[in-house]
């Protein structure tokens, strides 16, 4: 018996088995792809003789699914109550040359490389050996009984399901994008688990522009957008006005335009506002006034965005004043304090990254995810709750 705690040796020690044994009987979780265990299967298909592979909480690669879809030895099983959980692998020849991997280790990349892991390696000479083996085949049995083949529509409708889980699930790994530092667990974060009550105090005394001001500019853009159908139909000033930029929008002269993320030093992107670049208002299309906003709703908004101009700050102000709920200005007067705070890496911000780090960071915030507001004002202030982010780490 031997207990395997370094990642490496699991891998080495995987490898090993594999190339040693003529038959898998194979019990995991969850499967993934891009470690040297899953090329090295790849190659050594015939030796499976019974392989079940869980798909709970989308976990499972698609591709892996992909990979062994016209496999009949491989099945697949989401049990209808609890998780299906196992990681066994018993690598056998015959009942006296057998040997048996169990513990804490998916068939994942991460298991091989990343996680800290405990398995244990049993074989036929160990204590209570013919028990073990036994007991061994007996889940192996029980779980090919209740999983089953994957139909090509099937795997369809998993990886649209996987592709929608995926972002959120690396966001709080801290593994999107290739962020070299790890996000803290969401417990850890002050902003994430603060009250609506608290939220609302840090609110109203912050000491720099007060929740009255930076609710005349919400009030402001929110009433350019719901007077037309495009945001090209405003004029050039009220267009400035929402972007950040300098302006002498009528009716607003005493108004803070620069709140929330002045992008006055935008030289082109101010160039772009004042052409009235068709590129611009397209993308503000792709984001309703009302209702949920979706990762589809925001890709779209990039997609027509940067068509006209590149930059996380420009667009988050747009996104930020259109639909204030959701989205904050991501600016260098804030963005210092929120990643500390958060856990995010505030270097190589991307498009990606902002809604994947910082957004999904939102959704999971207490104050986000319950407001409790007590009278209009505050009612105001959860309408515009993800912007009003700027007024808590905002660095004067």
């Amino acid at each position: 018996m031997k207990l395997i705690i370094n990642s490496a040796e699991l891998e080495k020690e995987f490898l090993r088995l594999a190339k040693q044994y003529k038959k898998y009987y194979w019990a995991t979780a969850w499967a993934g792809i891009s470690s040297k265990v899953f090329s090295d299967l790849t190659t050594k298909s015939e030796k499976i003789e019974k392989m079940i592979v869980g798909i709970h909480f989308y976990q499972t690669h698609p591709d892996f699914i992909e990979k062994f879809l016209e496999t009949s030895t491989v099945r697949f099983i989401m049990q209808p109550t609890g998780t299906f959980h196992p990681k066994l692998y018993l690598f056998y020849n015959n009942s006296n040359d057998w040997e048996l991997l169990v513990g804490s280790a998916n068939f994942t990349n991460a298991a091989f490389s990343l996680n800290t892991e405990a398995t244990i390696l049993v074989n036929n000479k160990s204590d209570n050996s013919e028990d073990v083996l036994k007991s061994a085949f007996k889940l192996i049995e029980e779980s090919w009984a209740k999983a089953k083949r994957v139909s090509k529509t099937e795997l369809e409708h998993y990886r649209i399901a996987w592709k929608n889980h995926k972002p959120k699930v690396d966001s709080l790994s801290g593994k999107y994008g290739g962020a070299k530092k790890a996000r803290k667990p969401l417990h850890q974060v002050p902003m994430a688990i603060m009250t609506w009550k608290d939220f609302i105090h840090k609110v109203n005394n912050e000491p720099h522009h007060g929740p009255e001001s930076r609710l005349a500019v919400i009030a402001k853009c929110k009433e350019l957008f719901e007077g037309v159908d495009h945001f090209s139909q405003l004029k050039e000033e009220e267009r400035k006005f929402i972007a950040g930029i300098p302006n002498k929008m009528k009716g607003a002269e005493s108004v803070d335009w620069g709140l929330f993320g002045s992008m006055k030093g935008a030289g082109v992107f101010k160039n772009k506002i004042i052409t009235n670049d068709i590129n611009i208002s397209n993308a503000l299309d792709q984001i309703p006034l009302q209702g949920q906003i979706t990762k589809t709703h925001y890709d779209n908004f990039i997609k027509h965005f940067t068509k006209a101009f590149s930059g996380v700050g420009t667009a988050s102000r747009l996104l930020a004043m259109k639909r204030p709920d959701t989205f904050i200005c991501f600016v260098s007067k804030n963005k210092s304090l929120l990643c500390k705070d958060f856990g995010i890496q505030q270097a190589d911000m991307d498009y990606e990254r902002y809604w994947t780090d910082v957004i999904v960071s939102i959704f999971d915030s207490e104050w986000w995810l319950h407001p409790s507001p007590k009278n209009n004002q505050e009612e105001k202030i959860s309408e515009a709750r993800a912007a009003f982010l700027d007024a808590l780490y905002y660095e004067g």
